[in-house]
Order: structure tokens, then sequence, then C-alpha cells
């Protein structure tokens, strides 16, 4: 059975509570799949509506986007059909794109939506939980000197065979997806890293095997470690390359990464490995770039 489409007559009659803080998850408990509907439609509207009229400032307009990418994310894992999904969208593009802008709805929700950016651009450190895992952003060390840099995003492994972490750390004003090996008696330091990822060209449909198996090899992308340098905690950690940020930004939150570390051995290789959950990486890097 379809539950029914969201409403949107008036334009976001919901929005204020729905972005007290932009990208805050959406309701679980007490928020049922209708309401979650109900978020991502009311959010999608302001946005079209926000392209068409120009309502906010560029920062407003982003925060807006990571709070709709964040809504959608809390629908996928809600079970939602992707046809229904698709339902959802079409109304609320439909509605964004056709209010005036003049309309007094939108104009009042538009204020809103200003107001709470300047309470969520003051915040600093901020949890974005999934499925399995949740993305801990901390803003109070993006200006940080320290060498080695310090961490701004961390999650936890869904599963692992050795302690990794794995993130993204900010040094010298830039940020960078980062990961570090834990200590490893009888090892040497691990020789290489790499990231296994969906690659969207050879599989366009999210890979949902079940307990957040990462895609086959003949289904992936892996992204090598560009750089070796001081991690953030000591010792020394692997240094990712822009692309494979944009390649985490693109998969479904519901899906699965996988980690590799190579340490060589007398008898060979060791591979260490860890599976992280995608999650709400996309809102969570996002709310480090955002402008106050």
């Amino acid at each position: 059975m379809i539950p029914p489409k969201p409403a949107l007559n008036p334009l976001c009659s919901g929005l204020v509570a729905a972005l007290a803080l932009l990208v805050q998850t959406a309701p679980t408990e007490a928020g049922t799949a209708w309401s979650l509907d109900k978020v991502y439609a009311e959010r999608t509207a302001m946005r079209v509506a926000d392209q068409r009229c120009k309502l906010f400032a560029p920062s407003v307009a982003s925060a807006l986007l990571m709070g709709e990418v964040q809504a959608r994310n809390a629908v996928l894992r809600s079970g939602r059909d992707p046809a229904e999904l698709g339902q959802i969208v079409e109304i609320a593009v439909q509605r964004g794109s056709t209010i005036s802008c003049r309309d007094p709805a939108l104009i009042t929700e538009a204020g809103h939506v200003r107001t709470a950016f300047s309470s969520y651009a003051r915040l600093q450190r901020l949890d974005f939980p999934g499925g399995a895992a949740s993305w801990k952003a901390d803003r109070t060390v993006l200006s940080t000197r320290v060498e080695g840099g310090r961490w701004a995003l961390t999650t936890a492994a869904v599963r692992a065979s050795a302690s990794l972490r794995f993130g993204v750390v900010v040094n010298g004003g830039r940020l960078t997806l980062f990961a570090q090996p834990g200590a490893e008696p009888g090892l040497m330091q691990p020789a290489s890293a790499r990231l296994v990822v969906r690659d969207l060209q050879k599989a366009p449909r999210p890979y949902l095997a079940g307990s957040l198996t990462p895609p086959p090899r003949s289904a992936s992308q892996v992204y090598f470690a560009a750089d070796r340098r001081t991690a953030p905690d000591g010792g020394l950690g692997f240094q990712f390359p822009v692309a494979a940020v944009e390649a985490l930004v693109q998969l479904d939150p519901r899906e699965a990464v996988l980690l590799e570390l190579v340490y060589p051995t007398s008898h060979g290789d060791r591979v260490v490995s860890g599976v992280f959950e995608v999650g709400d990486f996309a809102p969570a890097y996002g709310f480090l770039t955002l402008a106050k």
C-alpha cells in the first residue's frame, strides 16, 4: 500500500520545525514514514523555489541542500521504495517550480529558514546518525596548526580485522580523507592503503546485499592513498585524493565501503581491512565546509 503523498499546500506548513537545525536527523520514533516523506518534500520544494526566486545567500542555500540530502537519506533508511521516492520528488519539484516568488507563505518560510540557519551556523559539533554508525563532525579543529592535523570527521567501523581510524582530517586549513592504522604488534608500518567503493559507471544501482557488505571488485572503483604522512594521533597515516571524497558523497547512505591497509611481512603482504557505512557522510562533510 502506497502511503498518502506529502501535502505541499501551503508550501512548507511544517518547515519551521523540520528545519530547526536544518540538517539534524529527521524524527524516527514519532516520525512515521509519511512524516519523513513530508520533511524531504518540504526541503526539496524550498530548494527548488530558491533556485528560481533567489531567496537565500549561498551559505544558507548550501545548508538547505544538506538538509535535503539528510532527509532523503532518512527516507531511504526507512525502507521507502525508489519509485515512491520518485513520486515525492516529483510533487516537491512541481510545487517549488510553480509557487509565486511573492507568495506570502514562501516569503514567511524563507524568513524562518534564515533564522534557523543563524543558529545552525554557530554549531561546532554535530552527530550524523546512520543505520549502524554515526559520523561525528567537529568544527572546533578547523583552524588548527598542529603538526599532523586534527580529526574533523570520524566514524566507527562496522567490521574490522584490526584497529583502524577513518574519516576527515584538517591539516593546514585543508580537509583530506584519511586513514590511520592502530598498533599491530610484530608488524611493520603499512606500505599502502586503498579504499574500495561502488563504481557508479559499472553499477548504477546501490549495492545492498545486507549486513553492510561492500560491492564485489568487479563493480568497484579502488582509490589508492595519494600520500603517507604524520597522523593526528601520532605515527603515520594515509591521505586519499579528492576524488575519493567525491565518490563517497555520491553513494547511497545504506551502502558500505572497504578500507584496506597493506602490511609487508616476510611471508608476503598481510591486508588489514575495515568495513564502514557510508551513512550521512555527504551532509557531515558539508557541515565542515559551511561558512558561518
